[in-house]
């Protein structure tokens, strides 16, 4: 008997590093914090860093593919088999449209998708992932909003300022601020 995986799975740390270029382990939490990646059991699920990324929860055949390490403009030379600035001219000029876009986490060093770029080079279709809703990239990255208990709706941050206001309305402190 088989069992079917139903995730992807889960990245650790290093393997977020090498997947984002990023130098430090440091400057990985520190993106991930910021995308709204956040750690299960001291990994990170590659779901949610999909969705972090904009993309749709991606079919089971892509998966092994999307989770290649991003190339910078050194490896996008390499895989063209071109210079670094003739790789980063070529992003530029945009030749034509099957040549893969950047991906918008940061904006330097850029990062291509390695699927998308090794299909540019062998002549195949640039695969196109589907994006991720706004409703969907909202919900993967939501954070709590507080209850109105803690914060009243009228602005006001404490209960002394509540009770002046409520006793100036009824004209208890007269003349007094």
């Amino acid at each position: 008997m088989t069992a079917t995986v139903q995730s992807p799975g889960s990245a650790t740390e290093d393997e977020l590093r090498d997947y984002w270029r990023m130098p430090s382990l440091r400057a990985t939490r520190e993106l991930a914090r910021k995308l709204g990646v956040r750690r299960v059991k001291r990994q990170y699920p590659w779901y949610v860093i999909w969705a972090a990324e904009g993309l749709a929860p991606p079919a089971r055949k892509h998966w092994d593919e999307l989770k290649l390490p991003h190339l910078t403009a050194d490896g996008l030379a390499e895989a063209l088999g071109e210079s670094a600035r003739s790789a980063r001219r070529r992003d530029a000029a945009k030749p034509d449209a099957s040549f893969p876009d950047p991906l918008p986490l940061r904006k330097k060093p850029k990062l291509w998708r390695a699927a998308q770029v090794n299909a540019y080079v062998a002549g195949l279709p640039v695969p196109s992932y589907r994006a991720a809703s706004m409703a969907s990239r909202k919900s993967a990255t939501a954070t709590p909003v507080p209850s109105d208990e803690k914060f009243p709706s009228n602005g006001h941050c404490c209960r002394s300022q509540l009770w002046k206001d409520s006793h100036r309305e009824s004209g208890r402190l007269r003349g007094r601020t």
